[in-house]
């Protein structure tokens, strides 16, 4: 063994630098460590000084430790060198084997990764004193090559079991190992999966391989290579009675374990180990491989299941304008198959009208986000159905644009509901107008006459048909407000309730009512139809509330009609937003608390009887529920819910 070894560090982690340092000077009290943080100064400083082993992470400053490697072979062939990382993959180390690197350790797996780490770089620094270092090079660099021809038959593996195969036959045959098993993990253990003919004639059906229970689990569970010269000794081998001497027991990940074995003791060099962890890691990155596809395959065909629940149109578009994903929703709706949606154009499920603004659409959404129309969508029979269309930008891993993926939903009920709504809006506009003027005439000429006929005769009877005028007019005038009250709302806008509150008021308030307001609080609403229903509910209250308010307890003098409170304020519930309308008057009996909505329904003299209807009609077409119970005083409260917060 030198006295002196001079070893080279470079990484850019000072954590993984600082434990190597201190594991590789408790190892050998003449190892003197320095250390760069780049690939750059790596080579820099091994062209200056000489160095008698290298340590390389993996992730390094611009340039990965293989490309070091690779870089270090070039100056110096024989000089050890030890892929040491946090961080890599299977296929990292196969190249890093392949390139001829000295040893490959994972910082994060296996036991005490620092003190193998210092006991490799010691033994290779002896090795290459001894003038040993390379002595197999010559088979290994062909036994590699060999290997990386059964990159094809593990690309072809679609199972485990073919993957163990291709593993088992390569080590017999490439390696010349002709005793070899792979053991897979499963509930039960590992479970053997491939072997060698000679794995048979030695033991049989290879056995399951329980947790525990054997050299082999111990390699599995540490996830490190151990070497076996000799395990006739060995208290933890699975078969005591077995004529195996010499085992290579290498972990596949977190798959399995590749097993070789001999007869003989002392029968794996360094070589065979190398090679037997190549083909260790091109197995394992088979294995990954298989298990990331079956993942990706198993969350497309829950997406996929998932999509296919929708009943709106689910699609992706390409930047040239083709579909490239959909639902099982879109072939039904559109009547085409999936092999003829695959060879159309967006465009060509629209009327020729509809495809320019089809394309500007498709053109808005790649360049700013986000877009959404309306269309007909015309099916494979010719008929056209009426889609409110979506479409948001998706970008590649680079960011750049590279589509649109949006929903499609089917709006045949809303257009017809929506002319629905329209037909009924001219009708109420055509009543309207005769109300407004084939009634209200003929109501003026009659007062006109009463008016004359006044001025000749001064009987009571003409004081009954003034009454009776007055009604019609005040009828005609409700009727009017309830046919404008059923029209359908426009866009709802954000109101303040309780600014409205109080301008209402101004219109309703009497010298014996008093208003309290705790509504500070913004609703979507049509303005002028919320005054209208407001309104109706304030002066219902002080109309009805002033005829019989409630005495104050104690309070036994004679007095005149009772001082009216009428409260507006919100309801303060999660499931009921709302507000509410409530005063100190008598108050209704719960038997007539639906009644009041009725047309004509009224307890006063000169009252319509439309006032809460009108309220009702507001409330249904804003989607809202308005209930009549009693308040906190005894008296009337009106509750408006379903609202939509600002």
């Amino acid at each position: 063994m030198p006295d002196r070894i001079r070893v080279l560090h470079v990484d850019d982690d000072p954590s993984v630098v600082d434990s190597a340092a201190t594991a590789l000077e408790r190892e050998h009290c003449g190892i003197t460590v320095e250390t760069e943080r780049t690939v750059a100064d790596g080579l820099e400083r091994l062209d200056e000084e000489p160095f008698d082993c290298v340590v390389a992470g993996y992730d390094l400053p611009e340039r990965t430790g293989v490309e070091f490697l690779d870089a270090v072979r070039k100056r110096e062939p024989d000089l050890p060198f030890v892929l040491f990382t946090s961080e890599g993959s299977e296929a990292a180390a196969s190249d890093a084997i392949s390139a001829g690197v000295t040893e490959y350790f994972r910082a994060d797996s296996g036991a005490a990764p620092y003190a193998r780490l210092a006991h490799s770089v010691v033994d290779a620094a002896e090795r290459t004193a001894d003038g040993t270092a390379h002595s197999g090079d010559t088979r290994r660099g062909r036994a590699i090559e060999e290997l990386h021809t059964t990159a094809r038959a593990f690309m072809r593996a679609t199972t485990e079991d073919a993957i163990a195969r291709v593993t088992v036959d390569a080590a017999r045959t490439i390696l010349n190992m002709p005793a070899n098993a792979v053991h897979l993990a499963d509930d039960d253990g590992l479970t053997p999966a491939a072997w060698t003919e000679r794995v048979e004639e030695l033991i049989g059906t290879p056995p399951v391989f329980e947790p525990g229970d054997s050299l082999a689990w111990q390699a599995f569970e540490a996830g490190e290579t151990r070497v076996h010269d000799d395990i006739t000794s060995n208290p933890d081998r699975h078969n005591p009675e077995t004529d195996i001497r010499s085992e290579i027991l290498l972990p596949l990940g977190d798959h399995g374990v590749l097993l070789v074995g001999s007869c003989d003791a002392d029968a794996f060099d360094e070589t065979d180990v190398t090679l037997a962890r190549t083909l260790s890691v091109h197995a394992t990155a088979a294995l990954n491989r298989l298990g990331r596809e079956r993942t990706l395959r198993e969350e497309r065909e829950f997406i996929d299941q998932a999509l296919d629940t929708l009943d709106d149109l689910f699609y992706v578009v390409d930047a040239d304008g083709r579909l490239r994903r959909w639902n099982s929703r879109f072939p039904e709706v559109t009547g085409y198959s999936d092999e003829e949606i695959a060879d159309m154009e967006v465009c060509e499920f629209f009327p020729d009208e509809e495809r320019e603004r089809i394309y500007e659409a498709i053109d808005q959404a790649l360049h700013h986000e986000r877009t959404s129309l309306e269309a007909d969508l015309r099916t494979a029979d010719g008929e056209l159905v009426p889609y409110e269309l979506t479409g948001v930008r998706l970008t590649d891993a680079d960011g750049e644009r590279a589509g649109v993926v949006g929903i499609g939903r089917d709006i045949s009920r809303r257009k017809a509901y929506e002319q629905r709504l329209e037909r009924q809006n001219e009708r109420l506009d055509e009543f309207t107008s005769i109300v407004s003027h084939d009634l209200r005439n003929p109501l003026t000429v009659a007062e006109g006459y009463l008016e004359l006929v006044r001025a000749e005769h001064d009987s009571d009877s003409l004081d009954e048909v003034a009454r009776a005028h007055d009604r019609m007019r005040a009828l005609i005038d409700d009727l009017l407000t309830f046919a404008r009250a059923g029209e359908t709302t426009t866009d709802p806008e954000p109101v303040a309730l309780g600014n409205i509150v109080e301008e209402c008021w101004e219109t309703v308030a009497a010298d014996d009512a008093t208003l309290v307001v705790k509504a500070d609080r913004e609703v979507r609403a049509d303005a002028a139809k919320l005054r209208r229903l407001l309104a109706n509910l304030l002066r219902n209250s002080v109309e009805h509330g002033a005829t019989g308010g409630r005495t104050p307890p104690g309070d036994t003098a004679e007095r005149g009609p009772a001082r009216t409170t009428v409260r507006v304020g919100i309801i303060d519930d999660p499931d009921r937003q709302g507000f509410y309308v409530a005063d100190d008057g008598p108050g209704i009996a719960p038997e007539d608390r639906e009644q009041v909505f009725e047309g004509g329904y009224s307890t006063g003299e000169d009252g319509t009887g439309f006032g809460l209807k009108i309220v009702q009609r507001v409330a249904e077409v804003h989607g809202w529920t308005v209930t009549a119970t009693e308040s906190e005083a005894g008296g009337a409260r009106f509750e408006v819910t379903g609202l939509d917060p600002a």
